[in-house]
Formats: structure tokens, C-alpha cells, sequence
């Protein structure tokens, strides 16, 4: 009865008289601040105004021209990161290419990135430091930088060339050079520092320049602290160029599809690094993994090679393809055998269509029962079993059950009543915020308004729908039975033995249930209406919900003999009088009589 009688003081405030005042005043700035901190937002946004002035952050000039112009580097790569995936998110449904979103990340800094990689094949070369620890004739450890001729020289030793070689081999080949010269000496050679390299990126990246890596770097970290490709770059032809000598060229799809990472040339001071132009393109969806925009080497590509590349067939899929070619200006559909796919070379702008089926899966549902039931529980549903159904499954009711107040409440209807109750809390606030005599309105009031707007606004939908619960009606008219759906709560109350008489009554609350009496007797062993009391519309609340009006006049008397029965709850409203000159009762009346009738349907019989 808690909620319930808060919801019904909610619609006895904004029925009272005070808020039909016509004068134009602002609201007060005491009642914004005794307001919750969520209420007071929506009110400042309704009248317009900024509910906080953000202070202004000063931050101090950087006086490096360095760090300026790296953070500069830094900025602009990630607005064209921003700016190509806005792109992408604002055309959701098309096909989007393949290899842009592995470029998603960008370089946090414009120093060297030094992360040493210390592989047996990591490739020495000029920079590089080595440690030797010798063991045997000589116990010590020397230090050895690779000078610009690519040797080593270690103290009574002739110089060792070791640029070019493997980690591995150079160790090698510094313990088959020390064994020469000392008896009996093993050797063990490590990287401690590995050298810097600058690289020029240039061709069709996000952020060409010149880029500064450690030694055992590859072309794929290049290129992602360069930003990636860009949209007119090619991802299947990127050329390493060493004294001006084409030394490699770089099929991305082979590492972003394949995972080779093993590159035939490692990264030297000087080298550049050239993304090609973008070639020809296919696109691929349907039945297969990752549909999307692929494109084709400069040889050509087999229709089985680009579906291998979009993740291969999914499971299900038909035995032929559909590929839509355009010829000038018409368009030819091209049917391929699956077991003819790597023989069909495909042209640009292929559409390439991969029939598919998915099975659905069609969960199974299940409901709730509790209260009066012989087996209360959660029960397993077919579609469109009924509410008779499931409470035969549960034993049927107990002896003490109370069949006319069973609820029945649902997801779907709960979200609209959600909806509902959000509308309602705004229009509340809107009228308030812009009525003509606000101020009025919030002193007239006081306390009570910002609590009941901040109830309100927190109040939780319930989701009730009216059904049928006395079985044998239920046998007797099968369109009674209610089809339940998934997640559905059935709750058999036990029988009770009051009537709630509240709202303007002299001493509101529960009567003792007396079959021989009507609605004007439990109103007046409630003390009768009290003075604000509108005789003209009660609110009567069956056990099951239903609800209508019923007005305290000789022609009602004469014309209606509404049934009382334990769990009514009988609501007498506040009257609403007329202000001269301004007839606000006549177009909010109803307005507040159907919210408090709904609010009341809603909560009188789980409270």
C-alpha cells in the first residue's frame, strides 16, 4: 500500500487548485536547489538554460619546437583515423574493404621505438651492440659496437665481419675466430643494444615520413605507426627499395590473412618503404565468414582464392555461386559450380554473391508461477499454450486461492508502460517549467513537489495485464484464455477479507469486506468525504485490475449496482475548481483523473 499512496498523493497534488495561477514568474532558485540533482537537470534543460559553467583549463605553452611538432604528427594521424572510421559507422549495411581496421591504432610517440628483439635470427648489422663473455684462457667480457664496415674487434683478435649474419651465425663465427687464436676458449655472444634505422615511408599511407625504428623491425610495424594504408592504397603491393634497387614486394593479405610474418629482407638505415597504388577490387558477401571488399593482385585472382580470403564458405551454403559482372552498361549474373571456382578468374568489379542458409535456433520459453498454486515454479512453454494450461501443470489452485485478483504481468507490456511513465514525468516537467505562474506553483508545493517528482521519476514499471483466472469461465469460453508468452509472472494471491477506501475520506484505509455492502457504505465508514472530496468521480479498482467511475448521484443510484468485492480499492480524488477567466480544471482534469486511475490500477493489488 506504500507505493500505491504515493501515487495517489501525486495525482491529489497536481489537481489542487494552486496550479492554474496566470501570472508569469520564473521558478525560485531555493526550489531548483532542494530538487535531486537528476529532477533539477531536466528542469534546466526544459527552460533552456546551462545547469554548470565548466571551468576554463589553462595549460602552459610547450617551448620545444620538437614536442610541438611531434604532438602536431600525432594529432592529424588520429583525425584521420576519426575521419575514416565516421565513414565506415555511417554507412553500417554496405560491404566495407578489407585491411583498414588492422591500421586502427596509432604511434603514441614520435621517438624511437626500441623493443628489443633478441631472436637467434635477428639479423646483426651496423649499430648493433654486442656482448662477448669469454670463458677459459681469457675469463672476461668485452663489448663490441658492428663499426661501419660491418666488423667487430675484439683486444689481440683480428677483426670479425659479422654484419649480415644472423645472430646466431655471429656467434659462431666470433667462437671459431676466438678458438683460432686462444686454446681451449668457449665463448657466448648476446645482443645488449640494438641500432637505430630511419625509414622513409612515402606512397599511399595515412602519415608519410620519416620514421625512426629499432633494428629488428618490419615492414608491418612500419606501416601501422605510419597509420596504415590509406583509402587509394593497395594492400597487396608494398615495395622496400634499398640504393634505389626494388629488393621486395609485400603481399599484406599474406600476413593479415595468413599470419606469414616472416619477411625475406629485414629493415636497414636508408630503405624505403612505398605503398603502392589500390588495384582492382571484388566484393563477396552472403555465405561466407567476412564479406567484404578484396582486392586483386596485379596477376589476377581465381573466385576460390577470394573466397578463400573472406574467410572461406560458411556451413549450409549452396553448391554454386552467383557472380554479377558488368559488361558496359549491362549487367551479366554468372552461375560457378563450387568445384569450378579455382579455375574462374575474376575481373574489377566483380560482385561476387555466396548463397547461404542459417538455421535460427527458436529458444524454448518459460514462465513463472507463484502464490496460491498447488506446484508454484517455473514452467517450460510451447507456443501459445495457454493460462489454463499451465495452471493444471501446477496442480491447480490451493483452497485459499483468490482466482478474481490473479496478475499477470509481461515484458512487453512492462517497456510500454516504461515509455508511458517517462512521457507523463516530462509533460509533469514541462508544465511546470513553462507555466505561467510557476513560482506559484513551486511555493504552493512546498516540500512535497520535489520529492514526488524525484519518486516519480524513479518509479519502476510493473507491466500488468488484465486476464481471466476462474477456470471454469475459462471452460466455458475458450477467446477468455490468455496465450502467455515468454518470461510471463502469474501470481495467485490468497483470498483477503478488506476494502481500501482512500483519497479524500475523513479516515482513510482498510475496511472489513461486507457482502451486503456497497461503495457509499464503506465511504461512509470511512467517515464520508472529506471537504476537498469530488463526489462526482470515484475511482472503484477491481481485485483483477479493472477499473471505471462511479459518481455519488440519484441517477447513478438508479442506473449501476456495482459489485464490492474483497481487494476493491475505492479512490476518492481531490476536487478541481474553475479559476475566473481561465478554465485550466476543463482540459487537465482528465488528464489527472486517467493517471490516477491508471497509477491506482496499477499498483492497488501488489501493494
Amino acid at each position: 500500500m506504500k507505493k500505491y499512496t504515493f501515487y495517489i498523493a501525486l495525482a491529489a497534488f497536481f489537481t489542487s487548485p494552486f496550479i492554474f495561477a496566470q501570472q508569469q514568474e520564473n521558478l525560485n532558485e531555493d526550489f531548483l536547489k532542494s530538487l535531486p540533482e537528476d529532477v533539477r537537470n531536466d528542469f534546466i534543460r526544459e527552460m533552456g538554460e546551462q545547469n554548470e559553467v565548466k571551468d576554463e583549463i589553462y595549460n602552459a605553452p610547450r617551448t620545444s619546437i620538437d614536442t610541438l611538432e611531434s604532438n602536431l604528427q600525432k594529432i592529424q594521424i588520429e583525425l584521420k583515423q576519426i575521419e575514416r572510421n565516421l565513414k565506415l559507422e555511417q554507412n553500417p549495411g554496405e560491404l566495407k574493404r578489407f585491411g583498414p581496421d588492422f591500421f586502427n591504432t596509432t604511434q603514441s610517440t614520435f621517438m624511437p621505438i626500441n623493443e628489443p628483439n633478441f631472436a637467434a635470427d635477428y639479423i646483426v648489422d651496423r649499430g648493433d651492440t654486442l656482448k662477448i663473455q669469454m670463458v677459459g684462457q681469457r675469463n672476461e667480457a668485452v663489448s663490441a659496437v658492428i663499426q661501419q664496415d660491418g666488423s667487430i674487434n675484439i683486444p689481440e683478435v683480428a677483426a670479425i665481419n659479422v654484419a649480415g649474419l644472423s645472430l646466431k651465425e655471429a656467434g659462431e663465427l666470433i667462437q671459431a675466430t676466438l678458438a683460432d687464436s686462444f686454446i681451449g676458449i668457449k665463448s657466448y655472444t648476446t645482443l645488449t643494444n640494438m641500432r637505430n634505422i630511419n625509414v622513409l615511408v612515402i606512397g599511399n599511407t595515412v602519415s608519410p615520413g620519416v620514421y625512426t625504428f629499432n633494428g629488428g623491425s618490419n615492414v608491418l610495424s612500419l606501416l601501422n605507426a605510419a597509420g596504415g594504408i590509406n583509402e587509394k592504397g593497395s594492400f597487396r603491393s608494398v615495395l622496400i627499395k634499398r640504393n634505389n634497387k626494388i629488393i621486395d614486394d609485400i603481399d599484406l593479405y599474406d600476413v593479415l590473412i595468413n599470419g606469414n610474418l616472416k619477411f625475406t629482407h629485414g629493415l636497414r638505415s636508408g630503405d624505403a618503404v612505398i605503398a603502392q597504388s589500390r588495384g582492382s577490387e571484388v566484393s563477396i558477401s552472403g555465405g561466407v565468414n567476412n564479406p567484404g571488399i578484396y582486392e586483386l593482385n596485379n596477376s589476377g585472382d581465381s573466385a576460390q582464392t577470394m573466397i578463400d580470403f573472406a574467410g572461406g564458405l560458411t556451413p549450409g551454403n549452396v553448391k554454386k555461386v552467383y557472380i554479377e559482372r558488368k559488361n558496359g552498361e549491362t549487367k551479366e549474373i554468372i552461375d560457378v559450380p563450387i568445384n569450378k571456382l579455382s579455375g574462374f578468374a575474376l575481373l574489377n568489379g566483380d560482385d561476387i554473391k555466396v548463397p547461404n542458409y542459417a538455421s535460427a535456433s527458436n529458444p524454448i520459453h518459460s514462465i513463472e508461477i507463484t502464490g496460491e498454486v498447488v506446484f508454484p515454479g517455473k514452467y517450460t512453454i510451447s507456443d501459445g499454450e495457454s493460462l489454463t494450461s499451465v495452471i493444471k501443470r501446477a496442480g491447480g489452485y490451493t483452497p485459499n486461492a483468490y482466482a478474481f485478483g490473479g496478475v499477470l504481468t509481461r515484458e512487453t507490456a512492462k517497456a510500454i508502460e516504461k515509455v508511458i511513465n517517462e512521457r507523463i514525468y516530462q509533460d509533469m516537467i514541462k508544465f511546470i517549467a513553462t507555466s505561467a505562474n510557476a513560482k506559484e506553483i513551486v511555493s504552493g508545493g512546498g516540500n512535497t513537489l520535489p520529492l514526488i517528482l524525484s519518486e516519480f521519476k524513479n518509479v519502476q514499471p510493473i507491466g500488468r495485464v488484465t486476464a481471466e483466472f476462474d477456470l471454469t469461465k475459462l471452460k466455458k469460453n475458450k477467446s477468455l484464455d490468455t496465450k502467455l508468452q515468454n518470461q510471463d509472472v502469474i501470481h495467485i494471491p490468497a483470498l483477503t477479507q478488506e476494502i481500501y477506501v482512500l483519497g479524500e475520506v475523513i479516515t482513510p484505509g482498510a475496511r472489513l469486506y461486507d457482502p451486503s455492502s456497497k461503495a457509499q457504505e464503506y465511504i461512509d465508514k470511512s467517515g464520508g468525504l472529506g471537504i476537498y472530496g469530488d463526489k462526482n468521480r470515484i475511482v472503484v479498482i477491481s481485485p483483477n485490475g479493472d477499473s471505471y467511475l462511479w459518481e455519488d448521484t440519484l441517477f447513478s443510484f438508479q442506473q449501476q449496482d456495482f459489485d464490492i468485492i474483497p481487494g476493491t480499492v475505492i479512490y476518492v480524488p481531490r476536487e478541481i475548481g474553475k479559476l475566473d477567466g481561465l478554465n485550466y480544471a476543463s482540459a487537465i482534469a482528465p488528464i489527472v483523473s486517467s493517471l490516477a486511475l491508471s497509477l491506482a490500477s496499477l499498483n492497488s493489488i501488489n501493494n
